[in-house]
């Protein structure tokens, strides 16, 4: 700390203290000390965590990928779903049906009909094109598409519709042998008053009316894939039906 005088008057001096203080030499080197250590903590942690990233399991991200590519592929498969040739317009584009001459699946399928179907499904012909899905999960087996093509042999059914010649000719595609369960999520009760209080019920099976036997179509349902030992979930929207652009009215499919 330092002293200012000056002279006043004659033969008198004034002195009073400067108030500004600078760092001492030994007080900077202390301060850059410091700063080294946490500049090479923070680089050590920085390394670390880089080297965990760099050496986590590629299995683990493509366990990711495949789930959000089984979820993203099933969405826009279903939101490209159009009324098939000749079906009623009650039911709308997704509804639950059996496929023809297939005994696997007591409960009917979550069905759906596309004009031009994804490069998954390839049958002899090359792309098979109108083509009727039905999602099926099995135990043990994980999630598949069964399906098949307007362009294949028909016959008349018993009740008029055109089915297949032969149960073989259903043909089975593999989505994911990950998929460990499917849950059908709906929202309140089928009948159910519109001022009533609904809330959020999951079912392992498609819910059933035991009055008449037919079966409630989800509006979400939820897929659950296991690999070692870690599970994830992807929920996967049912659209029912698509709003029209100016928000008012149910679009045509």
């Amino acid at each position: 700390m330092s002293l200012f005088c000056r002279k006043a008057g004659t033969s008198k001096f004034f002195c009073k203290k400067d108030a500004r203080r600078a760092f001492t030499l030994v007080e900077v080197l202390i301060a850059l000390a410091i700063a080294g250590l946490v500049m090479a903590a923070a680089t050590s942690l920085l390394v670390t965590i880089s080297r965990a990233w760099a050496d986590r399991p590629a299995t683990r991200d493509a366990f990711d990928a495949h789930v959000n590519g089984v979820g993203r592929f099933l969405a826009t498969l279903m939101d490209k779903a159009t009324m098939s040739p000749g079906s009623s317009t009650q039911g709308g584009p997704i509804r639950l049906d059996r496929p023809v001459g297939f005994s696997d699946a007591d409960d009917p399928l979550i069905s759906f009909f596309v004009r031009e179907a994804p490069p998954l499904l390839v049958w002899p012909r090359g792309l098979a094109p109108r083509v009727h899905c039905y999602l099926f999960f099995e135990d043990g087996e994980g999630l598949s598409l069964l399906w098949y093509s307007d362009l294949q042999e028909m016959e008349r059914g018993e009740d008029g519709k055109p089915v297949l010649e032969d149960e073989d000719d259903l043909f089975k595609t593999p989505i994911s042998t990950l998929c460990e369960e499917i849950t059908y999520c709906y929202y309140g009760e089928e009948g159910a008053a519109a001022d009533d209080f609904k809330e959020w019920e999951q079912e392992t099976d498609l819910e059933e009316n035991a009055e008449n036997g037919s079966f409630r179509l989800p509006a979400f349902i939820q897929l659950r894939f296991r690999h070692a030992e870690e599970d994830l979930e992807r929920v996967v929207t049912i659209p029912v039906e698509r709003i029209s652009p100016n928000g008012l009215s149910a679009e045509k499919r």
